[in-house]
């Protein structure tokens, strides 16, 4: 019964959104963005797998990956880059990132035109 907490605990730490290291986190604009994210994501997900009947019963496995995934990109669209798996070539060079998911490789915002 321990382990399954434990576990499930670990998933559901893993799924929620890090951005780059050079994005300040305590911004008011960038937890307003994260918070609108989180849940657009959420919704979204929700009438996604509320379409046919296998997504909703596989929902309780893949809806916290699917939220994730969907935050993700939409922060990244927002300006403020992602995390994502890294390639072979970045884990060997040692350009990686410890998250709560695993080792992920920063994706930074694009640089503003000056």
């Amino acid at each position: 019964m321990r382990l399954a907490l434990v576990l499930a605990g670990l998933a559901l730490a893993g799924c929620g959104y890090a951005a780059p290291s050079e994005v300040d986190r305590s911004a008011p604009a960038y937890r307003a963005d994260l918070g609108k994210c989180e849940d657009t994501a959420a919704s979204d997900v929700n009438k996604q797998n509320a379409k046919t009947g296998l997504a909703w019963f596989a929902s309780p496995v893949r809806r916290w990956g699917q939220i994730g995934d969907a935050v993700q990109s939409c922060m990244a669209d927002k300006g403020y880059g992602r995390l994502r798996w890294c390639t072979p070539e970045e884990l060997r060079s040692g350009n990686g990132v410890a998250t709560a998911a695993g080792l992920k490789c920063e994706e930074p915002p694009p640089k503003k035109a000056s």
